[in-house]
């Protein structure tokens, strides 16, 4: 997106309409029940666009800093289990040596337990300086690499980049310099195979569609070193109800997976997120998108996920929305990214709107699926189908962008499944916060009728219907032990420890604290989430008699008795 160094932006900014009106149209849509909704056929055909998704994924940051095991067990690690995304797309620092990796790298442990696959990309190349270190720079790149995948652990390290957005010592200097990014790629190509790292390299990252003509010329000079092509795109020329947007999104990206194609290569979208502004704040700049902190930001997840419709039904191997979180920049105390779907640390980690809404596509857009090609009625309808080859589970998302709402008929094709499917619903207008980013519960099931799927979608918002899950909640926590101590500031707190559950889908714990010996289970009495079976609760201290109950949830969403 940007070079962390110079934080150089890829286009010039525009003004974002005011629009208060088409908000209360959609609000007076909602409200009234007598309004006939809109009739969509869609149908779900047998060709596969796309036999190998890797899925929908993040880039993330998080590691770069040096967070707390309590940032890692109740935050990134809690969120990351529950969103579980098989792809991320994550910096490495050229200036960092195995003890620096060990310090920062640990934090992205989960990725190994969730097997997600990870490409690794450089931001700041302020190391390489152009024919004097070059040779110690590839060595020492690929030093890393291999300490990360072989000593480290991360297998999963499967891509590589040399250079953010084409980055080096300024923001995409190496697009009039083709020839340098050849050969600095050439020479990590050939040490890497040289140690047998299995990690392919790709080209060129380049950002936005303008400077896509470098993925061209490097399929064209550069395909016999290069194992994967890639872009980025911000949607900076579309407002959050352009509906020509995706048409446009879709070609684009099409272009670069039929450019890949014909290289009998694959296409990863690695940067990708709404309307870019940036703000000066006390001196700090603040690189969000248009829709940060406004009404409109509930919509913003809308045209997003189209983004990801568009990402999938063109044929794309993976993609990473840009950013998992918010975070202050590495390399300077001046600049802070709030792209993400929750706050960092100074707004105590806080989701946002679109954590519930692009949550539920990596949930359940995971890799490795099938792809199908799908077929609507109706143009202001946006729907993607995959089919999860190892589990054999099946998911469709949906979105309506008619500002009525839609009966739908889906007709499923193959992709029947064996059980009825659970719905999940993000509304703009009925966001369902969770202070601690518990992801939404589904909405009920729907069972197919003559291989149908028939449902009614609410206007300007994203369905998922999937058949992965089981119905079978985790086992009750048991040996759960408070003690009143006191903590390192020397006041008195409730430390928690119960035994470790053992269920294979488990994913994190809930805890709950009441004042009366029944313990309700409900978000208002919810205290805190870990992956871990022991909680300090920090949210109370000189505490008279207070009681609690922890219960344990599983990949599905289903909690213990």
């Amino acid at each position: 997106m940007i070079n962390l160094d110079t934080g150089l932006k890829q286009s010039k900014m525009k003004t974002l309409p005011f629009l208060p009106l088409l908000i209360l149209i959609f609000s007076c849509c909602r409200s009234n029940e007598k309004i006939n909704p809109v009739k969509a056929e869609i149908e779900i055909k047998s060709t596969i666009v796309n036999e190998n998704f890797g899925g929908v994924g993040f880039d993330v940051f998080d590691h770069m800093h040096k967070a707390s095991r309590w940032n890692y067990e109740q935050v990134f690690a809690k969120r990351w289990r529950e969103l579980n995304p098989s792809f991320a797309r994550v910096p490495d620092d050229c200036r960092w040596d195995f003890k620096e990796i060990d310090e920062h790298l640990w934090f992205l442990d989960v990725m190994k337990e969730t097997n997600t696959e990870i490409y690794v990309t450089t931001f700041s190349n302020k190391c390489l300086k152009k024919d004097k270190n070059e040779a110690e720079y590839v060595k020492h790149e690929v030093d890393n690499l291999e300490y990360m995948k072989k000593v480290k652990g991360f297998s999963n390290i499967t891509y590589y980049c040399m250079a953010n957005e084409l980055s080096l010592d300024e923001w995409a200097s190496m697009t009039k310099d083709l020839d340098f990014f050849k050969k600095i790629h050439g020479m990590l190509y050939n040490e890497i195979n040289t140690r047998g790292l299995d990690i392919g390299l790709l080209a060129s990252d380049a950002s936005p569609f303008e400077y896509w003509h470098t993925i061209e010329w490097s399929a064209n000079n550069m395909d016999s070193i290069s194992a994967i092509y890639g872009g980025h795109h911000y949607i900076n020329n579309y407002d959050l109800f352009d509906n020509s947007f995706y048409s446009y999104f879709y070609k684009k990206i099409k272009w670069g997976t039929d450019l890949a194609k014909s290289k009998n290569k694959m296409f990863i979208v690695g940067e990708f997120g709404a309307k870019q502004n940036s703000n000066i704040i006390d001196s700090v700049m603040h690189d969000a998108n248009m829709y940060n902190h406004t009404p409109l930001e509930t919509y913003m997840g809308i045209q997003v996920s189209e983004a990801i419709m568009a990402i999938i039904n063109a044929g794309v191997y993976a993609c990473g929305y840009w950013t998992f979180s918010d975070f202050p920049f590495p390399t300077t105390s001046h600049r802070t990214n709030k792209w993400g779907l929750y706050h960092w640390e100074i707004d105590n980690y806080t989701t946002k709107p679109s954590y519930y809404c692009l949550g539920l596509l990596t949930k359940f857009f995971r890799g490795p699926a099938e792809a199908y090609e799908v077929v609507t009625s109706d143009s202001l309808i946006r729907i993607s189908a995959i089919r999860n080859k190892e589990n054999g589970t099946v998911s469709v998302a949906l979105v309506n962008r008619n500002n009525l709402p839609t009966t739908v008929k889906v007709s499923m094709g193959g992709l029947s499944g064996d059980k009825p499917f659970r719905k999940y619903l993000y509304d703009p207008e009925n966001v369902p916060f969770n202070y601690f980013g518990d992801l939404q519960d589904p909405c009920g099931k729907i069972a197919l009728k003559n291989n149908d799927l028939l449902d009614v979608v609410p206007p300007q918002s994203l369905v998922v219907y999937t058949t992965c899950y089981d119905d079978d909640p985790p086992a009750e926590i048991k040996g759960l032990n408070v003690e009143r101590k006191k903590d390192e500031g020397g006041r008195e707190r409730a430390f928690l420890t119960w035994e470790a559950s053992t269920e294979k889908d488990f994913c994190y714990y809930r805890i709950y604290r009441s004042e009366i010996p029944e313990v309700e289970i409900s978000p208002r009495k919810e205290v805190g989430t870990t992956i871990s079976n022991s909680f300090r609760d920090l949210s109370v201290h000189s505490m008279p008699a207070y009681y609690y109950k922890v219960i344990a949830v599983d990949q599905s969403g289903n909690a213990s008795k």
